[in-house]
């Protein structure tokens, strides 16, 4: 018997979508729902009356009845009939549960949409037609839903079989529970016994499944759940902590799972099956929507709680032994940095050191030493104990960082530019000039210049919002919600308020310097000082360059961020070193044999060897064409002057020669 809602068309509550003009039509719409006989199409049903009450349509909802049409025959005769009935009557869409018969269920839908009529199909969709929309559950995501389901309960992996199994859900249960098979970290699940196909003999399939150690039962379908010696077998399996995982979540389901007759349910939304089919045939029929499209249903996941969960292994992301490669990092530039301040002591009257001068080598390896020192407390971790730290410790630790790396940098760096400056005045300065050189007054205007302006903000830093350290969550819980994943990380609100002049004052001094490097890049001379100073500049630029922007991308992941970040100083403090004291070291070794007088004399052959064409001075020439013959022009009067007084040579003469107190004379080895 047919159960109806029936209003006039003009009548509608207020979440009513109807429009004004078929609001004043006098025939209203009518609708109808072939359904199935089990308890669980009973929500369906009420979902379709519900909503239809709310759009103010007249509906019809029809379930099968066993007694009147028996068998899977009868169930399909219904349909056809009804079917039948429904054109005659001119309905407005028909919402329709296909039957076992799928070459009948086709025939039946394609008539309806041969007579104009819109057909939405739900529980099991009728292929090879043109109805307006399938709605129902996902059988593949419902068995995927049981896979995940299986691992909350049993984190431990274990052997499982399938009762019931149905296609879709089958198929998406292997395809989730076999997918960490081969990861270590990832328990493993396998297939206890696999049957060919369900002959509904369950207890034979339960007696198999326990023989091959079966440590699950899944059920996917509700009719094992029916037998009426289910509350027994269920206890038996308890007994043997044998875990079941069933589908649909009916009263008499939750019931047992109530009195742990079952472990967990994936449960479909019969409810919302009902109510979202009215509500495609209608917009349809208001021609909002005319494609045909499947609409999934949510599922929901019944289980037990258990007062003990499994242990939670979070994941820290601690840097762990890598602090290990910061102290190696640490070491090494250290050792580096010691080495080449004792050979600069050891052979401070050597020309070669004299005409670098060692206090512009000191302060290069004092900045390198202290930019390295940055790796120190890069290393620290705080081994997930988020309160292990008071606010004060958390914020030392952390501001330590940008003091000692920009602290380290204004260092280096002021003798790397002011070194550069220097030569490019001794070659390029048109004012007459009998000496010149790089003092000390010359290297700690820029150094305190850059110190002052960076400290000015780490200090506001310091005092307004420092960097603390903080260990915040990851997204991702486990099965029980609880979270697997932190970090620690240094963080301030309103960090990129302060790094933002930081970086302008520091990469603008860089791009400077980058240019008085340029402006040099063709001073050449036996010790090509400009030249190895311009490589340990470039390098700064570079790092600032394409370092930055990557260790940005792996700000929230501590394992690469530290890796990356130590790599870069590291890299950058060596390159530095060895630029600056490697050539200085060969050069010196090369000039061991020689006088001081053969030494200024090599150096100054090789000045003036690469003199007018690389200082960029063009020969002057008169009103007569110079013949071929001219020799190339040399520097000019104040770079010789300022050359001799570089390296201690007394004078240049007319003839472009050096003049000395003494004599060349080589010594007996060579």
């Amino acid at each position: 018997m047919a159960i109806a809602i029936t209003r006039s068309y003009g009548q509608q509550t207020a979440d009513s979508n109807v429009s004004a003009s078929t609001q004043q039509s006098s025939k209203p719409l009518k609708f109808g729902m072939i359904s199935g006989g089990s308890s669980f199409f009973i929500p369906i049903g009420e979902g379709w009356l519900a909503a239809c009450e709310k759009l103010g349509v007249e509906c019809y909802y029809e379930a099968h009845n066993a007694t009147l049409w028996p068998e899977q025959e009868g169930e399909c005769d219904f349909r056809s009939y009804l079917a039948d009935q429904w054109i005659a009557e001119k309905f407005d869409g028909i919402a329709f549960k296909g039957c076992g018969n799928w070459t009948i269920m086709t025939d039946v839908v394609n008539k309806i949409i041969d007579n104009g009529i819109p057909v939405v199909t739900f529980d099991h969709d009728v292929e090879n037609t043109t109805r307006t929309a399938y709605i129902g559950t996902d059988q593949v995501f419902m068995g995927q839903t049981q896979a995940r389901l299986l691992r909350q309960l049993r984190p431990d992996g274990g052997k499982y079989v399938v009762i019931c199994r149905k296609d879709g859900r089958y198929e998406g249960f292997i395809q989730e529970i076999s997918r960490y098979n081969n990861n270590k970290d990832k328990a493993s699940w396998y297939q206890a016994f696999e049957f060919d196909r369900d002959d509904q003999n369950y207890t034979l399939e339960y007696e198999i499944g326990l023989e091959y150690g079966a440590d699950v039962f899944i059920f996917q379908c509700q009719t094992p759940m029916k037998d009426e010696n289910w509350t027994y077998f269920a206890a038996d399996m308890r007994a043997r902590n044998v875990t079941l995982i069933g589908v649909d979540g009916s009263d008499w389901q939750i019931d047992y799972l109530n009195k742990r007759s079952v472990d967990g349910l994936i449960g479909q939304l019969p409810f919302e099956i009902g109510s979202k089919s009215i509500q495609v045939l209608y917009d349809t029929v208001m021609q909002r929507k005319a494609q045909q499209e499947i609409l999934s249903t949510n599922l929901v996941s019944y289980n037990l709680i258990p007062a003990d969960l499994p242990p939670l292994n979070v994941d820290n992301n601690l840097i762990g032994n890598l602090v290990y490669i910061g102290y190696t990092c640490f070491a090494l530039i250290a050792f580096s940095v010691f080495v080449c301040v004792a050979w600069t002591i050891q052979h401070r009257k050597d020309l070669v050191v004299r005409a670098a001068q060692p206090f512009f080598l000191f302060m290069v390896a004092g900045g390198v030493l202290i930019l390295a020192s940055a790796l120190i407390p890069l290393t620290f971790d705080d081994n997930g104990e988020a309160d292990s730290l008071t606010s004060r410790q958390a914020a030392t630790i952390c501001m330590s960082v940008p003091w000692l790396v920009f602290t380290g940098f204004t260092v280096a760096f002021s003798a790397l530019f002011s070194k550069t400056w220097r030569i490019n005045r001794l070659f390029f300065s048109k004012v007459r000039m009998a000496r010149m050189q790089v003092t000390e007054k010359d290297v700690l205007a820029p150094f305190v210049v850059l110190l002052s302006s960076n400290m000015i903000v780490l200090v506001c830093w310091t005092a307004i919002d420092p960097l603390t350290y903080t260990r915040h969550e990851n997204e991702g819980l486990d099965y029980w919600n609880r979270v697997i994943s932190t970090y620690g990380v240094c963080k301030s609100d309103t960090a990129l308020a302060f790094l933002s002049p930081l970086a302008a004052i520091n990469l603008g001094v860089v791009a400077i310097a980058c240019w008085q490097a340029y402006q040099a890049r063709a001073i050449k001379s036996e010790f090509a000082e400009a030249k190895y100073i311009a490589l340990a500049v470039f390098s700064l630029f570079q790092a600032f360059f394409t370092g930055v922007p990557v260790l940005i991308v792996v700000r929230n992941m501590p394992e690469a961020y530290y890796i990356l970040l130590t790599m870069m100083v590291f890299i950058l403090c060596m390159a530095i070193l060895l630029l600056i004291f490697l050539p200085k070291i060969f050069i010196q070794r090369k000039y061991a044999g020689l006088s001081e007088e053969e030494q200024r004399k090599m150096l100054h052959d090789t000045i003036r060897k690469h003199g007018s064409s690389d200082f960029g001075y063009q020969p002057q020439r008169g009103h007569a064409q110079q013949s071929s013959s001219v020799r190339s022009p040399q520097p000019s009067d104040e770079t010789k002057e300022t050359i001799a007084g570089e390296t201690g040579s007394d004078r240049y003469d007319e003839k472009d020669k050096f003049v000395h107190n003494s004599p060349i004379k080589r010594r007996n080895s060579l």
